[in-house]
């Protein structure tokens, strides 16, 4: 396979490993040989197949340039079918971080394992998107529409006993453990699980809908599409769930969110003189001062770029990340 991953047997076990550091990042071409893994062991004789990684993580997340551009197929709608379609039941056997597209390939597969130390999360709406690949339509089947939406709308990661809690993780082990259960495990598809009733899944997405702000937009799209899934089905809403991604990916406020996201971790690791901070306070916010300031703290080399004094200026005035557009031409 022409991709950082291994399908090998262990005994009755069809084992498919990645190996794509730092963190495994679901790139295209490890979507594509991931897939054809899955295909391939469903033909095989196997009892079961388990998707793990090597390194430090499972699957954190995707290739954050290809956002760039439009979602390359395959995607991991095309890993849930082959999931679904393998006869043999798909253990995702986790460790690390598993964020984003991590979260798709476990609940992908039949049944989830997670080391001590696991944790969770689909941060998604920070980058100014939705959590496309189903994260609004099969997430809520599988931990209820709360619970999903608490993920999706909090963005914020969550440990291995909330996960557990929940119903996403189904059992605490790593490989090891997993390649020696004996009891035998039957298929279970996310994608036929049932939905919590229609009234009481529209009364939770509304309850998370009062108090956003008007102006952030991913939040209210992962809404939008989670309400078309209750009141039209599943494949209605994936199908807004696709389009709404595509619109937001091709927005300015998930650009400006994607731009801070690379320039606050770069500030973080250079630091924020006090200074600097009173500086760009005393401005009181107005744009047009923050600029002018902005532009002489870059010809002055105290901060090198337009990203940088952006995302200075959000941490010193404590702005929403979607706001650090004022030095973006």
């Amino acid at each position: 396979m022409n991709a950082p991953l291994s399908l090998v047997r262990h005994g009755t076990l069809a084992l498919i490993e990645t190996d794509n550091p730092p963190v495994n990042a679901l790139a295209h071409h490890v979507r594509t040989a991931l897939i054809d893994a899955v295909t391939e062991a469903g033909r095989s004789d196997a009892d079961a197949i388990i998707i793990a990684c090597k390194g430090r993580t499972f699957f954190s997340g995707a290739d954050i340039s290809e956002l760039d551009h439009p979602v390359r197929t395959p995607g991991l709608l095309e890993l849930e079918e082959a999931c679904r379609l393998a006869p043999q039941p798909v253990i995702a056997v986790m460790h690390g971080s598993v964020l984003g597209g991590g979260m798709v390939v476990a609940y992908c597969a039949d049944y989830r394992i997670a080391a001590p130390g696991t944790i969770f999360g689909m941060p998604e709406v920070k980058l100014g998107l939705l959590a496309t690949f189903g994260g609004t339509q099969f997430l809520p089947r599988l931990v209820g529409m709360t619970a999903a939406l608490d993920l999706l709308i909090g963005a914020n990661p969550i440990d291995l006993a909330a996960a557990q809690a929940m119903g996403f993780v189904d059992a605490i082990g790593n490989l090891d453990s997993a390649m020696t259960m004996s009891r035998p495990l039957q298929k279970r598809p996310v994608r036929f699980m049932q939905l919590e009733p229609t009234q009481i899944a529209l009364t939770q997405i509304d309850r998370f809908a009062t108090g956003l702000d008007a102006d952030w937009a991913a939040p209210h799209a992962t809404l939008d599409a989670a309400r078309i899934g209750v009141v039209q089905g599943l494949e209605a809403g994936l199908a807004r769930e696709a389009e709404l991604f595509e619109r937001l990916r091709a927005s300015r406020q998930s650009r400006i969110l994607r731009r801070h996201f690379f320039a606050d971790r770069a500030l973080h690791k250079i630091g924020l003189a006090k200074e600097t901070v009173l500086q760009l306070r005393a401005t009181g916010g107005e744009r047009q001062q923050l600029r002018v300031l902005g532009e002489a703290l870059i010809d002055q080399d105290i901060l090198s770029s337009a990203e940088l004094v952006d995302a200075a200026i959000v941490r010193a005035l404590g702005w929403p990340a979607w706001k650090a557009d004022v030095m973006l031409d």
